[in-house]
């Protein structure tokens, strides 16, 4: 008997299924994890999945070679955190870290994948949904639609404004990210997509911003948001004196944009696509450098900001 859950994010359904049993949460468990923050992305609709995880429980993790083609590093103290290893037409991840070592051997397309786990503490061959998606699924989904040309990550900060529209605040670590989504969580009804942690994806001609289920530093927004919305601007953000926005050409949005993706360094087609769809995105999008003070005002003044989809 399998066991199984389906997830839905930026659109692409992925199924975690098993032959071992999940863990149900205990309230203590609850409390530690936090599981509310990708509640909503729990997905129980009838379409066929995009990718496919298969999860094995193990005494002992198979010890799989091949060609060490990146490696990731805690930013405080070097340790590390995964690493991605080519073998023959696969991809191999490792993650060493305690109470989260795991092993996943990923099909060439990124559709297919089997994750093998030791068992937790209890010693029950158990195993949960928070184990895939922290942080191997990220790993999986960046690689996919990189992959597929079906759209890219962004450290950005995205919003979901009460007539629909969309703004994608993006910028590198304490650019005010994390500050924007508490400003416009604290003092308006538009909608928090994420902090962080934004997909871009482009359906049917247009651009939409989704939620993911990884985020930065700011929380309290993360009971559901799986939603996405029309993508109408992109904001390069900084701390200022005064609120201001200055228009930019393409080179300097893309200058701008590249340093704050998730690109595939290991894979020069992958790459390409990434590189692609960001150029089309900022040729469409209206691209705005942005000062702004840290209090509510901020949000009118993005508000009457005016232009079609285009760069000036």
């Amino acid at each position: 008997m399998l066991n199984s859950v389906n997830l839905k994010i930026a659109d692409t359904v992925i199924r975690m299924q098993s032959g071992f049993p999940i863990k149900p949460l205990s309230e203590e468990d609850l409390k530690l994890e936090s599981p509310e923050r990708f509640n909503s992305f729990f997905y129980k609709g009838g379409r066929k999945p995009d990718i496919l995880i298969d999860i094995k429980v193990v005494k002992k993790l198979p010890k799989f070679s091949g060609k060490v083609i990146f490696i990731t590093t805690h930013f405080q103290d070097g340790s590390e955190n995964w690493r991605l290893l080519k073998r023959g037409s696969a991809y191999i991840y490792k993650s060493p870290l305690d109470e989260k070592k795991q092993v996943a051997v990923v099909s060439k397309d990124f559709k297919r994948a089997d994750v093998y786990l030791l068992p937790k503490r209890s010693k029950d061959f158990v195993w949960e949904t928070s184990d895939i998606i922290y942080d191997f699924l990220q790993v999986l989904l960046i690689n996919y639609f990189a992959f597929h040309k079906k759209g890219i990550f962004t450290h950005s900060a995205g919003i979901r404004d009460i007539d629909d529209r969309g703004y994608l605040f993006n910028g590198k670590s304490g650019a005010g990210k994390s500050t924007t989504a508490r400003i416009w969580y604290k003092h308006s009804k538009a909608k928090v997509l994420n902090d962080d942690r934004i997909i871009i994806r482009k359906m049917k001609g247009k651009f939409f911003i989704y939620g993911s289920p990884w985020h930065g530093d700011f929380s309290d927004y993360l009971v559901s948001r799986s939603d996405s919305a029309l993508l109408d601007k992109i904001f390069f953000i900084h701390h200022a004196k005064l609120n201001r926005v200055q228009p930019i050409e393409e080179s300097e949005a893309f200058s701008l944009l590249y340093p704050n993706l998730f690109p595939t360094f290991w894979d020069k087609s992958c790459l390409e696509n990434i590189v692609s769809f960001s150029l089309d995105l900022i040729k469409n999008i209206r691209c705005l450098k942005m000062g702004f003070v840290n209090n509510k005002n901020i949000i009118s003044f993005i508000r009457k900001q005016k232009g079609g989809l285009s760069n000036v």
